[in-house]
């Protein structure tokens, strides 16, 4: 289903994934990749602390909704592949999202045809964090739940339909209560703010690029939990213990650089730098490490590095780190790095 606006020409969808690759949220990115963003309320509020300083609140609000759209569509996309009835499962089976949905009605038909249903966000997760970082909003403020919501109904349903969240816990409400409505549906009311939305995000260019993934990392659903996976080139954090993917340069640097903006980031005590055994060249890859090891030294956290490849071993060699700790497989490097957390621990 078209909207009835002029058609967007490609300017305005590379625009928009230009604003999301600076940030570290890319299409084929380690951040868009991950469902960290929907189990970690810290990790989530160092995401909206630092959009909100970059962009400012509206334009945060639009980003936030593209990544959560294109996590949504990739989600709804992924299983389409895998259940052919899941048309008729999808809203009876919210245990298949990355975002707790509980639909509290069922889905109503128009005249038109259009589609509309409501729910609630339960775990009201994105709410939690943004009230711990930001503070209370003065209107409804999960955008990225409202962004996940309408890429996982547009991808299952194959339908243009849009999530508006009309209350929020975030400022004091019950509940986060959403509607979803067909895009022409929001048109037609006149409701500013949605056409705005419909006029600044490229739904159908995400769409393609979900249809498409180039990081499709594995078969099944993301699945939140704690468990380690090694597959996942994840940021993971238990407690005082930070794991972090050495995936790109650009990437590691643009995350610890997110990260240390975190106050609550005094809170780690060792982080095991995971190479992936990637090759890491003397130059300005030994630079960039090194950065990384001073960056998270000023965190007074200690720093352990795993998965050094042959090739990087000049490079690794050349860093000039004081109490610099290699480990060769990466569950002897976490082990190690609770057992420094805990001597710390004893210091302190």
């Amino acid at each position: 289903m078209r909207s009835p606006s002029k058609p967007q020409t490609e300017t305005v969808p590379y625009r928009h994934l230009e604003i999301l690759n600076s940030l570290g949220f890319g299409p084929d990115t380690v951040l868009m990749n991950d469902p960290k963003l929907f189990v970690d309320r810290r990790f989530l509020a160092s995401i909206l602390v630092e959009l909100h300083d970059k962009l400012g609140q509206q334009k945060a609000s639009i980003a936030l909704f593209e990544i959560g759209l294109l996590h949504g569509l990739r989600d709804a996309a992924r299983v389409c592949r895998e259940r052919d009835d899941l048309v008729s499962d999808a809203a009876a089976s919210p245990t298949t999202t990355s975002v707790v949905i509980q639909w509290t009605g069922g889905v109503h038909m128009d005249e038109a045809g259009a589609l509309s249903l409501e729910g609630v966000w339960t775990e009201q997760h994105e709410a939690v964090a943004r009230v711990s970082k930001l503070g209370a909003p003065e209107s409804p403020s999960c955008w990225m739940s409202a962004g996940y919501t309408t890429g996982w109904l547009s991808g299952t349903l194959n339908r243009r339909l849009i999530a508006r969240e009309v209350s929020c816990a975030a400022r004091g409400d019950k509940a986060c209560h959403f509607e979803v409505q067909e895009s022409s549906v929001w048109e037609a009311r006149g409701d500013e703010e949605m056409q705005s939305l419909n006029r600044e995000v490229p739904f159908e260019t995400f769409r393609q690029i979900a249809k498409t993934p180039v990081m499709e990392r594995n078969d099944g659903p993301p699945n939140p939990s704690t468990q380690f996976d090694r597959s996942q080139p994840a940021v993971h954090i238990w407690g005082p213990v930070m794991v972090l993917p050495f995936t790109t340069l650009d990437e590691a640097l643009a995350t610890v650089d997110m990260l240390g903006r975190d106050p609550s980031i005094s809170e780690i005590r060792a982080v095991v730098i995971d190479l992936r055994e990637r090759p890491l060249d003397e130059g300005f890859g030994a630079a960039a490490l090194e950065k990384i090891l001073e960056t998270i030294e000023l965190w007074n956290a200690q720093s352990l590095i795993t998965g050094v490849s042959h090739e990087s071993e000049a490079a690794i060699n050349s860093i000039e780190a004081s109490h610099l700790i290699l480990r060769k497989d990466l569950t002897q490097s976490i082990a190690t790095a609770f057992q420094i957390a805990d001597a710390q621990k004893h210091l302190i």
